[in-house]
């Protein structure tokens, strides 16, 4: 009895993710990005684009959450009516 083994293989290779810089901690990105200003505790509760690694290991990309926090300063600066 032959058996007809075969390789299958995407024609085109899917295009690798951006680079979003180091992955971080919520204890890294507090002390980082946030320069002490808030608890890693607050982290893992506001900042959005988390990265679910494991049960208990959560990470931030870097550039995530520096376009995060300009966005928010960008809705800070506009009027209180509009929506971000």
């Amino acid at each position: 009895m032959t058996v007809d083994l075969r390789v299958l293989r995407p024609v085109t290779l899917p295009e690798p993710p951006p680079d979003g810089g180091r992955l971080l901690t919520a204890a890294q990105v507090a002390a980082e990005l946030f320069n002490q200003t808030v608890s890693p505790a607050w982290v893992r509760r506001h900042v959005p684009h988390k990265v679910v690694l494991g049960h208990s290991t959560v990470r931030w990309y870097e550039h995530d959450v520096l376009t995060w926090i300009a966005m928010q300063r960008t809705c800070a600066a506009e009027e209180p009516s509009t929506d971000c």
